[in-house]
């Protein structure tokens, strides 16, 4: 991973939130993980690498969105700390990202499957509607984090866990997302891991779909295909014959 460049020179703070974040960001302290840029403004995923030398589980994801004013030789600057990638980025949608331009940028670990595409798809793409209130940040030799959160448009299975687990010799990582009724279930299950993550609804109705999508279409491709003509002509009606029955 390459060090962030925020593209500040000749710039000055536009205001006093930007002055005093600029202060504290050291940009070699960040590698870049994302970035998309949109004319004088730049969203930008980044690790910071200090963080396993903070306070205990510190959050070591961080978003930067950055708007440059050439004409006023100005720039603001806001950022968000996450414990996941897909959070990190759901973030910057929810200030005007485009949530299909995050390509992963320089030597990082890639999704293993297509499940942790979705996943992470969804988080991305949720706006406001996932709200995280517990976090384990991965760090160092560690091989699994999570963030819980809580889905405020379920009431049943309104506490989700995003499992993050690390293939490190693949070079890869999954995401999972596990559905519970409340923290108690949540936390007992992140305790023990006896039993499998509880698959959240959403993806059980998405494969039912999928798989009758897919019955349907076998079925279709199934029927058979008549090389016969259609006559097309039409044939009187008779007292004796029911309108619209042909012979």
């Amino acid at each position: 991973m390459t060090a962030i460049d925020l593209r500040l020179d000749g710039l000055q703070p536009a205001d006093e939130h930007t002055a005093e974040l600029a202060d504290r960001i050291w940009p070699n302290h960040f590698e870049s993980i994302s970035r998309h840029n949109v004319g004088e403004r730049s969203f930008i995923v980044a690790f910071d690498r200090t963080a396993t030398w903070d306070y205990p589980n510190a959050r070591n994801i961080v978003s930067f969105d950055v708007v440059r004013d050439s004409s006023q030789a100005t720039y603001s600057l806001r950022s968000s700390r996450h414990a996941t990638l897909a959070f990190a980025q759901n973030w910057l949608v929810n200030r005007g990202c485009p949530p299909d331009v995050f390509a992963l940028t320089g030597d990082v670990i890639k999704p293993a499957d297509e499940m942790t595409v979705r996943v992470e798809d969804r988080i991305r793409r949720s706006g406001t509607r996932l709200e995280v209130v517990d976090y384990l940040v991965m760090d160092g030799g560690d091989l699994d984090g999570w963030s819980m959160a809580v889905d405020r448009e379920d009431e049943v299975l309104p506490v989700r866990v995003f499992l993050e687990e690390l293939q490190p010799d693949q070079g890869t990582y999954t995401v999972r997302e596990g559905a519970f009724a409340d923290f108690a279930a949540a936390g007992d299950w992140l305790e023990e891991r006896s039993t499998p993550l509880p698959e959240a609804p959403e993806y059980r109705l998405e494969a039912e779909t999928l798989r009758t999508s897919a019955a349907l279409s076998r079925t279709a491709a199934a029927l058979p295909q008549s090389s016969t003509p259609v006559t097309t002509a039409a044939t009187p009606v008779g007292p004796t014959q029911s309108p619209g029955r042909s012979l």
